[in-house]
């Protein structure tokens, strides 16, 4: 295995840092070099840092004032020395394998960028990240809140962008793409980092064999200080650079159900048009792809904020019996999940129902957890 040199940004987090830091003990590849950044933390965080044994040795660094992700991340970049640098945030609890399964990739692939992993909430079990696309500028999670081993979620795939909570990438990669862009607090840094590594001729990854679980967002008010200033610099530098691929997962999800319950193949659908998202029409395309003649039913839920879709309450009366099997097109599928006298209802009806939402999630309604 190269050297590694694994980057942990801290700032605060005193309460979770003690599971991160077991997980990181079993996880750290054996003699690798780990560098904490303390970014100007109002906890005394060094007093739960242990000892890794396994690190070969052990920096740390500290910022006078919480300066942001970028900044951390940079003044670990320029005291690396490993041959693959990794990046961790501090809200994860590792699998044991996390970080081999990105340098075994970097090594197996050509021409690397940005390798990220499976992140999974730990709440609920549900995938929070196994990739992202592109819509019309706009990001999405694919497969965002399907089982970890779902089929699609356990597939290694190169794309464009990857979430930065846990990043690895080779020296090469680095001394091309360059540091993190500190203009961006604690938003868009890594994505952009993705974008740069396109940009001179990588090649981005997901690897699926490398798993954690990820409490997401826990350091504290600064995490979302500057949101709306990180999203307007980023769209301004890069959104005509930013290849809509959305559809192509689309497709993905559509081939993995349609193979798993191949009577959805020549299903006479009606599409229920639930959505509220700027990118219906890029999903609605790839469904008028697969069943050419099924009619589109306009409910978008345009003044509907609540995380549940009651379907006996946004859909007329009524269409709960209705002899025709329908796609369910939602923003995100779990909206469904509360709907079972509606589901109910509609077993005796149709026998095969569809839920397709714009996170490329693609399950029959059978697989709702209900």
């Amino acid at each position: 295995m190269p050297s590694v040199s694994v980057i942990v940004p801290i700032f605060n987090g005193s309460s979770y840092m003690p599971l991160f830091f077991d997980s990181l003990a079993a996880a750290m590849p054996e003699g690798a070099q780990l560098i904490l950044v303390d970014d100007g933390s109002t906890e005394p965080v060094w007093n739960v840092v242990p000892e890794i044994p396994r690190a070969g040795s052990v920096e740390r660094l500290v910022n006078d004032t919480n300066l942001g992700y970028s900044v951390a991340v940079n003044r670990g970049f320029q005291a690396a020395s490993g041959e693959v640098i990794v990046q961790l945030n501090t809200d994860l609890v590792l699998q044991p394998d996390c970080i081999t399964a990105m340098v075994e990739l970097i090594g197996r692939e050509r021409d690397v960028g940005i390798v990220g992993s499976k992140l999974i909430y730990p709440t609920t079990d549900r995938v929070q990240h196994v990739g992202m696309a592109y819509g019309n500028l706009t990001k999405h999670r694919i497969f965002y809140g399907l089982p970890p081993d779902h089929p699609l979620c356990n597939r290694s795939r190169q794309l464009q962008i990857v979430s930065g909570a846990t990043v690895a990438m080779s020296r090469r990669a680095l001394e091309a793409i360059g540091p993190l862009d500190e203009a961006y607090f604690n938003r868009n840094e890594d994505i952009e980092h993705c974008m740069r590594a396109l940009e001179h001729g990588f090649r981005n990854f997901l690897c699926a064999d490398s798993v954690a679980y990820h409490w997401r967002s826990q350091s504290g008010p600064a995490r979302l200080a500057r949101v709306l200033e990180g999203d307007s610099l980023f769209w301004t530098r890069w959104g005509s650079s930013c290849r809509p691929d959305l559809d192509r997962f689309v497709d993905e999800a559509l081939d993995e159900v349609t193979e798993r319950f191949p009577q959805l193949e020549g299903t006479p659908f009606r599409i229920l048009d639930l959505t509220r998202n700027a990118d219906q029409a890029i999903v609605t395309e790839r469904l008028a792809a697969r069943w050419p003649y099924a009619q589109r039913r306009d409910y978008r839920q345009m003044n509907h904020g609540m995380w549940s879709l009651w379907l006996p309450l946004v859909l007329p009366h009524g269409l709960a019996e209705e002899p025709v099997p329908f796609i369910y097109l939602v923003d995100g599928y779990r909206e469904l999940e509360e709907n079972a006298l509606w589901f109910e209802t509609r077993k005796r009806v149709v026998a095969d129902e569809l839920v397709v939402d714009s996170n490329a999630v693609a399950i029959h309604t059978s697989e709702l957890r209900r």
